[in-house]
């Protein structure tokens, strides 16, 4: 089994190296084509990293199609950044698409995440506006705000700290706080 996890892996990164290149990767149907006669396992595994690459990406569309054939990842705080800082326009993007995901997710690492999105936000005056919802919605993540607590030097805290929720956590959930 672990033989064939590592031709797993190995298939998958010429696959997905092939697929940037050709730019097949841009559409989610080519993708599902090209892969067709891919052994099953191989396919299964591609899908679900290709959903977490077009999270990050900040591809709505293609996202979507992934999650019709049922792709799923586990996701973590450093995909969140990834897609935030891959909102160039207005319009519904994946951190929105992906609402419940981004407010209940569990994620200890944020450090890092937030102070690139910070000096994202403040470095794209023009973006802002953009960005907005994808704040909120990202302080509206438990573990987010209590980090912005327990860390309120820092230049991100004050952008992403929800005082509503704050009192919240005071109140239900101290022990995040601690």
């Amino acid at each position: 089994m672990s033989d064939r996890l590592h031709e797993v892996i190995a298939e998958i990164g010429v696959l997905h190296k092939e697929l940037i290149e050709n730019k097949k990767i841009e559409d989610a149907n080519e993708v599902f084509d090209y892969i067709e006669d891919f052994d099953s396992d191989v396919k299964e595994h591609y899908l679900n990293l290709l959903l977490q690459y077009y999270f990050q990406e900040n591809d709505l569309n293609n996202l979507k199609e992934m999650l019709l054939v049922g792709a799923k990842f586990d996701m973590r705080f450093s995909d969140i950044k990834n897609a935030f800082l891959n909102i160039k326009t207005s319009g519904e993007n994946v951190i929105e698409f992906m609402e419940e995901s981004v407010v209940f997710l569990k994620d200890t690492e944020l450090e890092d995440e937030l102070n690139e999105m910070y000096l994202y936000y403040t470095q794209n005056e023009s973006l802002q506006v953009d960005l907005e919802e994808a704040v909120e919605l990202i302080k509206r993540n438990r573990y987010v705000c209590a980090h912005c607590y327990k860390n309120d030097d820092k230049c991100y805290s004050k952008l992403f700290l929800n005082e509503d929720l704050l009192e919240s956590l005071k109140r239900d959930l101290p022990y995040l706080l601690g």
